[in-house]
């Protein structure tokens, strides 16, 4: 197992190591499977600058306005969606 870092600079730009995989992304919200579990990245014009998969790196810009890890066992569908949504599916 690789170790796991993230830094982030002025809510701007962040790096990361020990990234195993990009698992959804788009403008606001980022999930990436990384060594320590799943990480969703949220905000505002969110793009990857930098992917090496290899290297387990990735880099990231935007705006980013909050950070949440999850372990690797949760179903990333139900991540989303409220308790209410859950109950009455």
């Amino acid at each position: 197992m690789s170790t796991h870092e993230l830094r982030i600079s002025d809510r701007q730009n962040m790096e990361l190591t020990g990234v195993n995989n990009v698992e959804t992304f788009d403008e606001n919200e980022i999930i990436l499977e990384t060594e320590m579990g799943y990480l969703t990245v949220s905000g505002e014009n969110l793009h990857i600058s930098l992917l090496n998969l290899e290297d387990k790196k990735v880099a990231l810009s935007g705006s980013i306005n909050g950070i949440n890890y999850k372990p690797l066992n949760v179903d990333l569908k139900t991540k989303s969606k409220s308790i209410l949504d859950r109950i009455l599916k």
